[in-house]
């Protein structure tokens, strides 16, 4: 059985190699980003450069993320929602973090955090992590 730590390791490397590589702060508008539940919400940049386009896109975190005695790291079949909630996203143009209240490994909620940039993805205008894809739309939220 692999332990947590080596899941994490090979997480990690794996986000590594693709969240960064299609860059989210840097393709998407992520000052309109915004959480609703899990579900990640904003406009990204699609593959229509000449008339530089973007798309409203959907992603559902709780794919990405997983808590581990309180911590949110990035895991591929994820599940932190069950165990997080008071989530918000604050974002720059270096980072996008999401910062929750977990539980931790004592049953007591705490304070975490964890920057959305290092797992999340956009590719034509769609967020995505890992082999997660959102969806999404020409318009963005009514």
């Amino acid at each position: 059985m692999k332990s947590p730590t080596n899941i994490l390791v090979v997480a990690l490397g794996a986000a590594a190699g693709v969240a960064n590589a299609q860059g989210l702060v840097t393709n998407c508008t992520w000052q309109t980003g915004f959480m609703s539940g899990s579900f990640l919400g904003m406009y990204c940049n699609n593959n229509n450069w000449a008339e530089y386009s973007y798309d409203w896109t959907w992603l559902d975190t709780n794919l990405c993320l997983t808590n581990y005695g309180g911590k949110l790291y990035p895991y591929i079949s994820g599940s932190y929602w069950s165990t997080c909630g008071n989530c918000a996203v604050r974002g720059s143009n270096v980072n996008y973090m999401l910062t929750c209240d977990c539980l931790d490994a004592d049953g007591h909620f705490t304070s975490t955090n964890y920057d959305l940039n290092r797992v999340v993805w956009n590719h034509d205008g769609v967020l995505g992590c890992f082999n997660h894809i959102g969806n999404k739309t020409e318009n963005g939220p009514f």
